[in-house]
């Protein structure tokens, strides 16, 4: 199970998050003159077992001021916070939320968390 992909696709379902998706690059039309609200979603870590993966994830939400990108990173982690409703996933910790300008001066918070996926998990049928 690709842990980028799930936390990507659980964001995407979140009406409340619009206009803003989560997606695993930056969107082609973002840039420092036209900045856009969008979310990414990076693995930095985490270890793996036969039974257990632990990714450590993080998710940068970008938008038109610091403003918007830290009620965006707020809503973000609210959200991820639930993400144990889907079966596989046992467990979320929300490590921080940061403040991360860009280099290029685009408003960007960070939210570093740490999931643990059961890897053995089968669904019933």
């Amino acid at each position: 199970m690709n842990a980028e992909k799930l936390v990507v696709d659980w964001l995407n379902t979140d009406p409340g998050l619009r206009p803003a998706t989560a997606s695993l690059s930056m969107p082609p039309d973002a840039s420092s003159t036209s900045p856009t609200a969008h979310i990414t979603v990076e693995r930095t870590g985490g270890p793996e077992s036969p039974f257990v993966s632990r990714p450590l994830l993080a998710i940068q939400t970008w938008a038109a001021s610091r403003w918007k990108a830290s009620h965006l990173a707020v809503d973000v982690a609210r959200r991820v916070r639930h993400i144990t409703e889907i079966d596989e996933v046992a467990d979320v910790d929300i490590l921080s939320i940061t403040d991360f300008p860009h280099p290029d001066g685009r408003p960007r918070y960070q939210i570093t968390c740490q999931l643990t996926i059961k890897t053995n998990y089968e669904s019933e049928p």
